[in-house]
């Protein structure tokens, strides 16, 4: 059989989740845009509802069942069921049906990610820190990638959307297929994987005992930001039509993706052992906080909000991958699954995702009833104010407490 280097496999699975995400990207906004003028926002909305719903459910049956982020055929099959509940899309016309299509492709989504953010880390001599930002960078090519294939096909014709996008989830399934059947040669020693060297990241790491981290504190630190980070997605969408007409409603998306993509990497490499993960978090949510503080003072001026949107990615490009290094560093060091571990943090980030959604709308309708445009960003930016105390909380405690000799 034919060997696979560790890179190679790590590019298979970076290919298989640009092409997931690039069909979640392509079809979201037709679909969205199709369901609202033949129904209502509110059905429109509840496609986005039932995903995160369905993400949030696989995510905690994954975290309490080790063998649906470690078995290669659970995971291909659960990558498979997203696959074909997106595909289902294509022939249903109730939007209740479309809800229930989007959740059951939630589900399968949540348990699946852990699996595959598991298979990074069993493959030999990765740097954790590196495999996070590669993933990163792959979704945000996907994304991009999507988006724009969306704006040129069109929403006459989602039964070709739909075709594709399970064509991109099969490629994916067999890619992570490969990888995983790889991951079991090696560790029954039927086939070793070429190791890369490991980078001083992951050297400071083994070189000494890591920090004690209340899991429980950052895990909710966790829900907080992806509450609050995704509140623009929804809201961006909403307050630049209304209060700066003059900029295309997607050049805020564009430009968060791009800053991404341009500095994902070599910002990543820059932490250093866990405790340079935890000050990126930090650094993150500072981040996030002077988004919301540019765009509280935007009024109807341009350049604040694209400042606002490179210092959405840069919290992006900060937080996402270094917490995702110290909840498998954490999990390691404890003796415990790193699959549960990491469909742990899943979890909770698709409650913050979920919840935080819904309360865009809300925030932003509060902001028109009471001419006050800065309303939402003001109340997003209080929100990372308390954040930011969880997470130096969160640093106190793990400084305090003795460490093992």
């Amino acid at each position: 059989m034919t060997r696979r280097s560790t890179a190679a496999n790590a590019r298979l699975i970076y290919t298989g989740v640009g092409l997931a995400s690039g069909g979640i990207a392509f079809y979201v906004p037709l679909m969205l845009s199709a369901v609202g003028l033949a129904h209502s926002g509110a059905w429109a909305a509840g496609i986005l509802f039932g995903t995160n719903l369905g993400r949030l459910a696989g995510s905690h049956l994954a975290s309490g069942h080790g063998g649906l982020t470690q078995r290669s055929g659970v995971v291909v099959a659960n990558i498979l069921v997203e696959g074909l509940a997106l595909f289902s899309m294509a022939f249903l016309t109730a939007p209740w049906m479309l809800v229930v299509a989007a959740t059951v492709a939630g589900l399968g989504s949540g348990m699946s990610f852990p699996g595959m953010k598991n298979a990074l880390l069993r493959l030999g001599g990765v740097d954790s820190g590196r495999a996070f930002a590669g993933l990163s960078m792959s979704l945000r090519v996907g994304m991009a990638g999507g988006y724009l294939a969306g704006a040129l096909v069109g929403a006459g014709h989602l039964a070709t959307v739909f075709s594709v996008l399970l064509a991109m989830f099969v490629a994916y399934a067999a890619f992570m297929r490969v990888v995983l059947r790889d991951i079991e040669a090696a560790q029954r020693g039927a086939m070793p994987v070429t190791a890369a060297p490991d980078s001083d990241a992951l050297l400071v790491e083994r070189a000494a005992p890591p920090m004690p981290l209340n899991m429980g504190l950052l895990m909710a630190s966790n829900a907080a930001f992806w509450f609050l980070t995704i509140q623009p997605t929804v809201t961006m969408s909403l307050y630049v039509p209304r209060y700066v007409p003059g900029l295309p409603v997607s050049t805020t998306y564009w430009v968060t993706t791009i800053v991404v993509l341009m500095l994902q990497l070599r910002v990543t490499a820059m932490a250093r052992g866990i405790a340079g993960h935890l000050r990126f978090l930090f650094v993150g949510v500072w981040c996030m906080l002077a988004a919301f503080g540019a765009m509280a003072l935007a009024g109807g001026r341009v350049v604040p909000v694209l400042a606002a949107a490179v210092l959405l990615a840069l919290s992006q490009v900060f937080y996402g991958p270094s917490f995702d290094v110290l909840v498998a560093s954490d999990a390691r060091a404890r003796g415990l699954d790193t699959g549960a571990a990491l469909a742990r943090q899943h979890f909770w980030q698709n409650l913050g995702m979920m919840s935080g959604s819904l309360a865009a709308g809300v925030l932003f309708d509060l902001g028109v009833r009471w001419a006050w445009p800065a309303f939402a960003w003001l109340a997003l930016a209080g929100g990372s104010l308390a954040m930011l105390a969880g997470l130096a909380l969160v640093v106190r405690r793990a400084a305090s407490t003795p460490q093992p000799a």
